[in-house]
């Protein structure tokens, strides 16, 4: 593990969170049992995959909403500051990845304090279908990437019954 990438990481949580982050967080009881909890958790959950692939919309970056209709499925990605041009958006099968750059906005100045995600980012999301990339359709407009495309449902032919 990379010292000086978990002290960046330790230092931009205590900016976001504020205050004594740490010390309030090493002082309680239940970090000392998280830790014990964790060294005894395998890696991976092997009797249930499902569960691996959920994701906690609270960690995420960006967020995300999943509007499914009969018709069209909608993705609404939430990119604010982040321009147009430092976003890339593809699809393998049915996983959309967006990734990209968000900047500070003023990256001359020393930020003394941040609540908001600054860096590379990737984030990969399951569609309910598998699609194919022409049928995607993707707009960015005020801080938000829309992408949709339309339900191709195969509800099968009628065969009428005698």
């Amino acid at each position: 593990m990379d010292m000086e990438k978990l002290k960046q990481w330790m230092e931009l949580a205590k900016n976001m969170q504020g205050g004594d982050f740490w010390g309030n967080i090493f002082d309680q009881e239940f970090a000392k049992q998280f830790m014990n909890e964790q060294q005894m958790t395998p890696p991976f959950n092997t009797s249930n995959q499902q569960s691996a692939r959920k994701e906690n919309p609270e960690k995420s970056f960006p967020a995300i909403d999943l509007l499914e209709g009969e018709e069209e499925v909608i993705i609404i990605i939430e990119l604010p500051g982040v321009l147009k041009e430092n976003v890339e958006l593809g699809l393998n099968a049915n996983i959309l990845t967006v990734k990209g750059k968000a900047q500070p906005l003023h990256p001359q100045l020393n930020i003394s304090y941040s609540e908001r995600f600054y860096g590379e980012f990737q984030r990969q999301i399951t569609l309910p279908d598998t699609i194919a990339p022409n049928e995607i359709s993707a707009k960015f407009w005020n801080g938000l990437l829309m992408v949709r495309y339309p339900r191709n449902i195969d509800r099968g032919e009628i065969i009428p019954i005698d």
